[in-house]
């Protein structure tokens, strides 16, 4: 059976705090899950680097909003994996779309 699971995109406007990982460690589980039955699993997520709380963190410290959003987004990225999260693909929303469907 083939298994798409998407996960919550948080803004890449600050740290991730517990509620971030709360939200996304059952679609960690559930891809767990779904791999150790044999199971196609693609379990996708990634950071929101556009919007309204990038666009305010970044005139308080007086930055560029990209600089915003790459920071937190590596930041994601380093915990993410730190904590052993089994993405199968993690990006950004400002990337560009890679190979198609």
């Amino acid at each position: 059976m083939n298994v798409l699971i998407g996960g919550a995109w948080p803004y890449a406007n600050g740290s991730l705090h517990l509620g971030h990982i709360a939200s996304l460690l059952s679609g960690d589980i559930l891809a767990r899950y779904y791999r150790t039955k044999g199971d196609n699993v693609l379990y996708v997520s990634g950071s929101d680097c556009n919007g309204t709380p990038i666009t305010i963190r970044a005139k308080q410290e007086g930055v560029t909003p990209k600089e915003i959003a790459d920071n937190y987004h590596k930041e994601f990225s380093e915990c993410f994996e730190k904590l052993g999260f089994t993405y199968d693909c993690y990006t950004r929303t400002d990337s560009e779309l890679q190979g198609g469907i």
